[in-house]
């Protein structure tokens, strides 16, 4: 029996990971790990597809050496995207949403379409990243680039397309561009012709699991199944939370993603004042949830003290960051001076004395800072997500990287006063996995699916402490 690759690409860094079905269990085998650093192109900020893309082949073709490879998924990140010409090739790399291209674009948009009757067709968080303003900014910007375009293709749909030559928009991915109806799950006609943007450039949309081709010969890959999989991360993350009940998630990884899985979307008034946004997930399922700044916090930091010559490991961090007994500033970590990257001990210090606390100055002090205010921002949102669905949860499940971190896990607890059940870390690329084993008949759906996770890798239970 063949193993199938998830390949996994964070904001950060990039994995790809063997699963396989065996004995009721699914078995894991890391392949690769490497870097995804944004460049500067022509003074954009970018990501490297074309270094991505090697990384890709060569995962798989490491992969082959220890098994048959069946097939392949790939996820990514939310929101950005490829630019197609005629002739179907890459007309620029990239952008990176953290690129400066769509400051104060949400001021000029409202002026031309309600932002609320854009939350009401399209359930998005209103966000400067997302694709639609990104591309209205590139149309402002760079207008002899965009009328080159002629596909546009989101970054997993990118990858996909220069493995097979085939080109679609998986549901989960297309939902996060603030283009797409959240009841019908198509391109919405309303905002696409509200915004003059063709319906011709954006990929009719496919479900999860949907079989879109083999490599091409001409990558002497092999003949290898690419298999549209919840393709934004997020999305993949959810499939593997194993649980039968109402739960609540967060998937921490760069970003922070904090919501829970309904059945319907949810486009009220309070769901918009929250800034919640509605993706679409496995099985025709709506991920309500909030994007907040995650872990970056913590590797902005990190790699300014690297730069001042002090190397820690994020173990490291961890550990003194626990040994503060009282941390006597709290951040807004969503708040826009965190957003781009930068000196953030700076501006920590700013935003402290901005709202007349405590100065942190040791290191200790500020990924205590930066863990605390994290923890603390995911009570405010969960409390948000509970008036908006009129539901009260007990659980939290973190996924991702972050649920590495027993000090983190347990702080969260602490502060929710609710329980955490910590894992799996690999969610995203096993929620992966288990889609193109449920395209290959080999589980039956993903309920099948997270009982299988459940008794595949262990979880930790953190319980709230609130002295």
């Amino acid at each position: 029996m063949g193993s199938v690759l998830a390949v996994d690409l964070g904001a950060s860094s990039g994995r790809a990971i063997l699963g396989e079905l065996k004995d009721g269990k699914i078995n894991l085998k890391e392949v690769s790990r490497f870097p995804n650093k944004p460049i500067y192109k022509k003074g954009a900020l970018s990501w490297n597809t074309d270094d991505l893309f090697s990384e890709i082949k060569k995962s798989i073709i490491e992969a082959k050496k220890f098994v048959e490879v069946e097939s392949i998924g790939i996820d990514t990140w939310g929101v950005d995207f490829g630019l197609l010409d005629e002739n179907g090739n890459l007309i620029t790399l990239p952008a990176n949403y953290r690129d400066s291209r769509t400051k104060g674009i949400l001021e000029r948009v409202s002026k031309l379409f309600s932002l609320e009757d854009l939350y009401m067709i399209t359930g998005n968080q209103i966000m400067e990243i997302n694709t639609l303003f990104q591309l209205l900014a590139l149309r402002e910007k760079n207008p002899e680039l965009f009328y080159q375009v002629k596909t546009i293709l989101l970054i997993p749909d990118l990858f996909n397309y220069l493995l097979t030559g085939k080109i679609a928009a998986e549901c989960s991915i297309a939902s996060t561009t603030q283009l797409t109806n959240s009841y019908t799950k198509e391109w919405s006609e309303k905002v696409l012709n509200n915004f003059e943007l063709s319906r011709h450039m954006f990929p009719n949309i496919v479900k999860e699991g949907n079989y879109l081709g083999t490599t091409k010969p001409e990558l002497e890959l092999g003949d290898i199944k690419v298999i549209n999989v919840c393709q934004h991360d997020t999305a993949s993350a959810v499939v593997s939370v194993p649980s039968e009940r109402d739960f609540l998630f967060i998937s921490c990884g760069t970003w922070s993603l904090i919501g829970t899985e309904l059945k319907e979307p949810i486009l009220s008034k309070d769901a918009m004042k929250f800034n919640l946004t509605n993706e679409s997930g496995h099985s025709g399922s709506t991920r309500l949830l909030k994007n907040c700044t995650g872990l970056w916090l913590i590797q902005e930091l990190k790699r300014n003290y690297e730069e001042d010559g002090v190397n820690y490991s994020y173990e490291e961090i961890a550990n003194i960051a626990s040994l503060v007994s009282s941390n006597k500033c709290l951040i807004d970590t969503d708040d826009e001076i965190f957003l781009d990257p930068g000196d953030m001990r700076e501006r920590i210090v700013s935003y402290a004395k901005r709202t007349n606390q405590s100065i942190p100055n040791k290191p200790e002090e500020f990924f205590r800072c930066a863990y605390e205010s994290l923890a603390h921002t995911y009570k405010k949102t969960i409390e948000e997500i509970e008036i908006v669905t009129n539901k009260r949860f007990e659980d939290i499940h973190i996924v991702g990287g972050g649920s590495n971190a027993t000090f983190f896990c347990q702080l969260v607890a602490n502060i929710t006063g609710k329980k955490v059940i910590a894992g799996p870390g690999e969610a995203t690329a096993i929620g992966n996995i288990v889609i193109q084993l449920i395209s290959l008949k080999k589980i039956k759906d993903v309920a099948e699916a997270r009982k299988i996770i459940s008794n595949s890798f262990d979880l930790i239970t953190f319980m709230p402490n609130m002295k």
